[in-house]
C-alpha cells in the first residue's frame, strides 16, 4: 500500500530510512494521544483525497506519497532493535574471543562485508574477502581485521 492510498487518519512515522522504499507507521484516532517520539514529533495526516499534510515537512508531501507504508507500533520496533543488537553482541564477542562463528551470527558477519552492489556476494576488496574467507573457515582474525569488523563494522551496522 502506497502512503497516499491510506484511510483518512493521523499517522505516526515509527521507522523511516531514505534509502530504503518502505516507511513504518502507526495510526492514532486522537493527535492528542501520540507517544513522545524525538525522531518524527509531528503527526502527519491523511485527509481526503490523499492529501498528506505534515506540518514540519521531515519528508515532503511529494517523496511520502508513493512510498510504502506497513504497519508497526514503536514497540514492535523497539523489539527488533534490541533483538538486532544482541545478534551483533554475540559477533563482536565471538570475534573478541577468537571463536568461530557459525550459523546466523556467521550469517550477519558476511552481511556487513557485502558491498552495495546486489550482484556480488562480498565486497570485491581483497582484504574484505580474506575477512570473509577467515570468519566462514572459522580461522582467527588478525588485529587490524579484527579492529575492522569490531570497531567498524559492527559498531556502525543498521537496523
Amino acid at each position: 500500500m502506497k502512503f497516499k492510498e491510506l484511510p483518512q487518519g493521523f499517522y505516526q512515522i515509527t521507522q523511516a530510512r531514505k534509502t530504503a522504499g518502505t516507511v513504518f507507521i502507526q495510526k492514532f484516532e486522537n493527535p492528542e494521544n501520540l507517544p513522545i517520539s524525538i525522531i518524527f514529533p509531528e503527526p502527519i495526516e491523511v485527509t481526503s483525497g490523499g492529501n498528506i499534510v505534515c506540518s514540519k515537512n521531515y519528508f515532503t508531501p511529494e517523496n511520502l506519497a508513493e512510498r510504502d507504508v506497513e504497519f508497526k507500533t514503536f514497540e514492535e520496533i523497539k523489539k527488533e532493535r534490541k533483538a538486532f543488537g544482541a545478534r551483533i553482541s554475540h559477533v563482536t564477542r565471538g570475534i573478541n574471543e577468537n571463536r568461530p562463528l557459525k550459523g546466523k551470527p556467521l550469517e550477519l558477519a558476511l552481511s556487513l562485508l557485502r558491498c552495495d552492489d546486489p550482484d556480488a556476494t562480498i565486497n570485491s576488496d581483497p582484504f574484505y574477502q580474506g575477512i570473509a574467507k577467515k570468519l566462514e573457515a572459522g580461522e582467527p582474525l588478525t588485529p587490524y581485521e579484527q579492529h575492522m569488523m569490531v570497531d567498524v563494522h559492527l559498531v556502525h551496522a543498521r537496523f
